[in-house]
């Protein structure tokens, strides 16, 4: 407390040493150092976080991997309305191994690794149970393996063993799926999950496991297989392609004016039905002999009969004139000539596939509105130009309907209040660390100069004249003694008597 008292006064004489102008210089740099240590610490870039998990998790995750990453002191925070974790991107890595090491989030929960913790005194029925528990946590973390799947949870109903045939019950299992934003599960991967838990259990049949979406949706279908008929993939497909398509327009729409200023609908008419045509043209212009066959008979005759006159003479083919008299005979020849010809066919086997689009109907909301100064914002033709690229557009098939219109806030979840106070809070709490470094930067360099300066100044005009005025006195005093001496010598030559009794009182003896 002393030195720091010394250093204060010394301070406050330093500064009564300074003329006017000094000051002023001395408080303006001063007052300029903060200023530029406070726009270094405000402007400077914060560390860059990172998600630590690509999709929400559950509380009981975030504080389980929140306890072990304030343990193994890793920074993190929470975000998304306290759903997800973020770290510093430099110790992304670190933070992974670490939760890894601590087997978190433990999804599923614990399979096979509960037998690694056995007990003697665990009893066949606790065993069982434990047997039962491994198998479920395993089948979660086979399912959740699925790209579509964020968690899933396997509930297995075993029923008690009977030895009477007609009182056995059949075991039966229920699957739980929560699945990630935006993904859907197509009919055969949830028939992919019932067979996998079917086989995956003794005595489970697949008509027994249901399959069922955290919303409420069921995925499975225990008589998929006596419906196959039925337009389920038909629906999917199209459901898939009516996304596809929309999904395509809007991200080449966001690329220029921004994510959420767009909202695409596609409705596509698809003909299923399977076509087969057979074509057979015939080209008789292209015939080509292929065989020829000839005929010959001969026949004889008697009297010539018919009626008198020219056409009983008349000749015929091969034979001799028939006599017009009513008593001659004549022999009769006939050639047939049958001639064969190969003609020329087109055989055509026209089959249609199934799944071509007959139509597309588009519904496009589009905000042009400019977002901020200097935005280069298209017209309302080449948004719609876009769009028809992008759907693949066909002129006389297919239309486009396009509106104009602001939206606000589409696609984007309100933020938390309490997270956005915490945020703040914690933006003054890193201000207010960087303005006392900076601070105590300042004092620092000023203790510094002072200390340096100190050594250096120029004598004040007052400690000058104490000086002066010690250095007279002690001058006066000098001067006082000097005359006294020289008194008391001369005292002492002149009358050596006196001096004698004046040393005799001093000893304490009497003058004589």
């Amino acid at each position: 407390m002393e030195a720091l008292n010394r250093l204060l006064a010394q301070t406050r004489a330093y500064w009564a040493g300074l003329s006017a102008g000094r000051r002023v210089g001395a408080v303006i740099g001063a007052l300029g150092i903060v200023a530029a240590l406070a726009a270094v610490a405000y402007l400077s870039p914060g560390a860059h976080y990172v998600p630590i998990s690509q999709g929400p998790l559950s509380p009981e995750e975030v504080a389980a991997m929140r306890a072990k990453l304030t343990s193994d002191n890793i920074t993190n925070r929470l975000v998304s309305g306290g759903t997800n974790l973020e770290v510093p991107e430099e110790r992304y890595a670190e933070a992974v191994v670490s939760l890894a090491s601590g087997g978190i989030p433990a999804r599923g929960g614990k399979g096979y690794e509960l037998f690694d913790e056995t007990s003697l005194m665990t009893t066949p029925f606790v065993q069982s149970v434990n047997y039962q528990r491994a198998l479920q946590a395993e089948l979660a973390r086979s399912i959740m393996q699925m790209e579509a799947v964020q968690s899933a949870r396997v509930i297995i109903a075993k029923p008690e063993p009977s030895p009477f045939v007609r009182d056995q019950k059949q075991p039966t299992a229920s699957v739980v799926i929560k699945l990630k934003p935006r993904a859907r599960m197509a009919t055969a991967t949830a028939a992919g999950i019932v067979s996998l838990v079917a086989h995956s259990i003794e005595g489970l049949r697949p008509e027994n496991v249901t399959v069922m979406e955290t919303g409420g949706r069921l995925l499975s279908d225990p008589h998929a297989a006596d419906r196959g008929n039925l337009p389920t993939p038909q629906l999917e497909y199209l459901e898939r392609l009516e996304t596809y398509l929309s999904t395509k327009a809007e991200e080449m729409l966001a690329k220029t004016l921004g994510p959420g200023r767009a909202v695409i609908r596609v409705n596509a008419d698809v003909n299923f039905q399977k076509i087969k045509e057979r074509l057979k043209t015939y080209s008789p212009d292209g015939k080509v002999a292929a065989a020829e066959r000839t005929a010959n008979s001969t026949s004889s005759g008697g009297a010539a009969r018919g009626p008198a006159g020219a056409v009983s003479n008349v000749t015929r083919a091969g034979g001799t004139p028939s006599s017009g008299g009513g008593g001659s005979s004549g022999t009769a020849k006939e050639e047939v000539i049958q001639t064969d010809y190969l003609v020329s066919e087109t055989i055509r086997d026209i089959e249609d596939t199934p799944g071509a689009v007959n139509r597309l109907s588009v519904a496009a909301i589009v905000d042009l509105t400019p977002q901020g100064e200097g935005q280069t914002v298209i017209s309302a033709t080449d948004a719609e130009e876009i769009i028809k690229q992008a759907v693949g557009f066909r002129v006389g098939r297919d239309n486009v309907t396009l509106a104009r219109a602001p939206l606000t806030g589409l696609g984007i979840t309100e933020p938390d209040d309490t997270l956005v106070k915490l945020q703040r809070f914690q933006t003054y709490v890193s201000l207010a660390r960087n303005l006392s470094v900076a601070v105590a930067t300042v004092l620092a360099i000023l203790v510094a100069a002072l200390l340096v300066l100190r050594r250096r100044r120029v004598p004040d005009v007052a400690e000058v004249n104490a000086a002066a005025q010690a250095a007279a006195q002690a001058a006066a005093e000098e001067e006082r003694r000097n005359t006294e001496r020289n008194r008391f010598q001369d005292l002492a030559r002149n009358d050596p008597r006196q001096v004698a009794d004046v040393f005799r009182l001093l000893v304490g003896e009497p003058a004589t």
